[in-house]
């Protein structure tokens, strides 16, 4: 197991690199809904909540395992799935790119529609 300051010093690297990618710390700071010192905090003792880096982690696009520390094959910080989704998005011209994006969204609106759906017909049986 990794000691403390050695995962202190991941996250520190971890936050680092995801500047690097163009979110800077008062990205950060409104993305976690915390101050701009308290980003710096994180950037100086290595330590962050975890509701910061769920929060983080999601808007980087990366693992919160990953931003805390464990090692993920190409440093991407990504699941191998979304890795494949990646590489054969990026093959696509920007038009194709827009329409799967815009077909991502409808199918996950259904997803969310039907488990709704079935959630208050569930809830329904339950109170009768």
């Amino acid at each position: 197991m990794k000691q403390k300051t050695e995962l202190g010093e991941l996250l520190i690297a971890r936050l680092t690199e995801i500047t690097e990618r163009g979110i800077s710390k008062a990205d950060m700071a409104r993305i976690a809904g915390v101050t701009p010192q308290a980003v710096n905090g994180w950037f100086k003792t290595g330590a962050i909540s975890k509701k910061s880096a769920i929060a983080i982690a999601e808007a980087a696009g990366v693992s919160i395992t990953w931003l805390l520390g464990e090692e993920v094959e190409e440093g991407s910080g990504l699941k191998t799935n979304e890795e494949k989704m990646l590489q054969l998005f990026r093959q696509l011209p920007e038009s194709e790119q827009e329409r799967m994006i815009d077909l991502f969204q409808i199918r996950l609106k259904e997803l969310d529609d039907y488990v709704n759906k079935y959630l208050r017909g569930r809830y329904k049986l339950a109170d009768e």
